[in-house]
């Protein structure tokens, strides 16, 4: 029996493209979001006010991505052999991005027209709640909630959509570069003694 054909058969690794892990995991990242965002309304919404904000903000645009970049990145410098480079290690997590912002923002158009027709007025609800239960002088509170509505009646605008999916990438990318830096392992330079 050969070397090459032991090689061959047992590869630690079948050989895959170079993109298919960005893709699996901005998949796996994207349906996550999904479940979350769907957890978050029905569930925290109704709970909480300070709970659903801060499900938001630290859950959903923080800790989900970056443990979905760590994973992916590491899975990619597996597949490299141990070693990743900063430019390899930030492909995979654009790929991520890109793919996760594109389900999410879909899902929460389908999600507020479709699914939960109601979980924008619940939210409205929540905020006048909130901002009453702090004494925030009524007057503010109304003129709040105007722009609450005139928010919500641009949101769907093409170019509202095509915006805040460009600022979600752009700013997960920075987050995702970030992680990228920290978990790159870079290949040793031989030595030449």
């Amino acid at each position: 029996m050969s070397s090459t054909a032991f090689e061959e058969n047992n590869s630690v690794y079948p050989e895959v493209s170079k993109n298919a892990i960005g893709i699996r995991y901005g998949l796996m990242a994207g349906f996550v979001t999904m479940f979350l965002t769907t957890i978050n309304y029905l569930y925290v919404l109704k709970a909480n006010y300070i709970a659903f904000i801060a499900t938001n903000i630290l859950v959903i645009a923080a800790i989900a991505p970056i443990t979905f970049y760590v994973i992916a990145i590491r899975r990619q410098r597996s597949l490299l052999g141990g070693y990743i480079n900063i430019k390899e290690a930030f492909r995979v997590v654009f790929l991520v991005v890109l793919i996760s912002s594109i389900m999410s923002t879909v899902y929460g158009l389908i999600y507020n027209k479709w699914i939960d027709p109601e979980c924008v007025e619940r939210m409205k609800t929540a905020t006048y709640e909130f901002m009453a239960g702090v004494k925030v002088p009524e007057a503010t509170i109304n003129e709040k909630m105007a722009e609450f509505d005139e928010s919500l009646a641009k949101s769907t605008q093409p170019g509202r959509l095509a915006f805040s999916v460009a600022s979600m990438i752009v700013l997960q990318s920075i987050l995702g570069f970030i992680v990228s830096m920290i978990t790159k392992k870079e290949r040793p330079a031989a030595s030449f003694n």
